[in-house]
């Protein structure tokens, strides 16, 4: 009989309330079907034969049955009607002969340009009163191939006694990775010899700073566009202005030559103090310039990029 390795993890119960950064992803699953994927997600079967897709992570509605599950416990969702879902089913090929292992992976589209304050939230469940389940969590900053994530987040336990059903929110803070581009992979690896049951997956946003954020609740005199700081850096900068008016807006990076790198926002914004952070990634050392455009007042300072 196999034994379940309890892997360590840290899982963060996390109150609305404790969470500052606003939203600027949110996936919830509801306008899709079992044949369907958000834009940009996938999933996939890493094991060594053909599984039916619909026992890999399907989008499935409240209520429905579950491969290989009784259905007297039909599928869950934590918001709406709809969740993302993977059983141990998934060990089973096409001609129904068990295999040991699952090995499932959903992987989400890529997370551009990661602000300094990235915070994932998701909420999961698993198991049930009579089988353990686990989640691995890892990210990648390459495509979206299973064998190109190279770092594991964290693992989720469900262990034996767990409330079929039941959603926990996992908080990961991803800010150590500001600047990159990122992807997320669920992996639901499991021996079914002895446990697995079925993990769901649902309501998964993404916290950060994006663009311009205000910082004060004054009116400034003037228009301004200030030195970015710190100064050299690497990769991260902030870049601080003030508007006077209410101004379409328009901030870029363009390279000594005169090219124009990156939009760091466009946009129609109130009078007020704003900051915004620019992230150099794939910006080799050097001089580069930095732009404020608006309907009163243009102004362009210089910052350095040191790697």
């Amino acid at each position: 009989m196999k034994k379940l390795i309890i892997a360590f993890f840290f899982l963060f119960l996390i109150p609305l309330g404790a969470i500052s950064q606003p939203v600027y992803y949110t996936q919830d699953f509801e306008t899709f079907d079992s044949l369907t994927l958000p834009p940009g997600w996938s999933k996939w079967n890493m094991r060594p034969f053909y599984t039916n897709p619909l026992w890999n992570w399907t989008v499935r509605d409240s209520g429905v049955c579950v491969p290989g599950i009784n259905c007297a416990r039909t599928s869950k969702a934590y918001h709406g009607k709809k969740s993302i879902m993977v059983s141990w089913w998934t060990a089973n090929d096409t001609t129904n002969v068990s295999d040991t292992l699952t090995d499932a992976w959903l992987v989400t589209k890529q997370f551009r340009n990661l602000p300094s304050d990235a915070l994932l939230t998701f909420y999961a469940s698993g198991g049930s009163p009579s089988y353990s389940d686990s989640m691995q969590i890892w990210l990648g900053t390459s495509d979206s191939l299973p064998s190109h994530f190279t770092t594991k987040l964290m693992t989720l336990i469900f262990p034996v006694g767990s409330i079929y059903g039941n959603y926990q929110q996992t908080l990961i803070d991803l800010s150590s990775y500001a600047g990159q581009n990122v992807r997320i992979g669920f992996r639901y690896y499991m021996d079914v010899t002895v446990n697995g049951f079925v993990v769901y997956l649902d309501y998964l946003q993404m916290y950060g700073t994006i663009g311009i954020k205000n910082i004060n609740s004054e009116i400034p005199t003037k228009f301004a566009l200030a030195q970015n700081y710190p100064n050299p850096f690497n990769p991260v900068t902030k870049i601080k202005f003030d508007l006077a008016k209410s101004t379409n807006v328009k901030l870029e990076v363009y390279n000594n030559m005169g090219q124009l790198i990156k939009t760091v926002y466009s946009g129609y914004q109130n009078a007020g103090y704003y900051e915004s952070e620019f992230a150099a990634i794939n910006m080799a050392s050097g001089v580069y310039y930095y732009r404020l455009t608006t309907d009163y007042y243009t102004e362009t300072k210089k910052m350095i990029v040191l790697k």
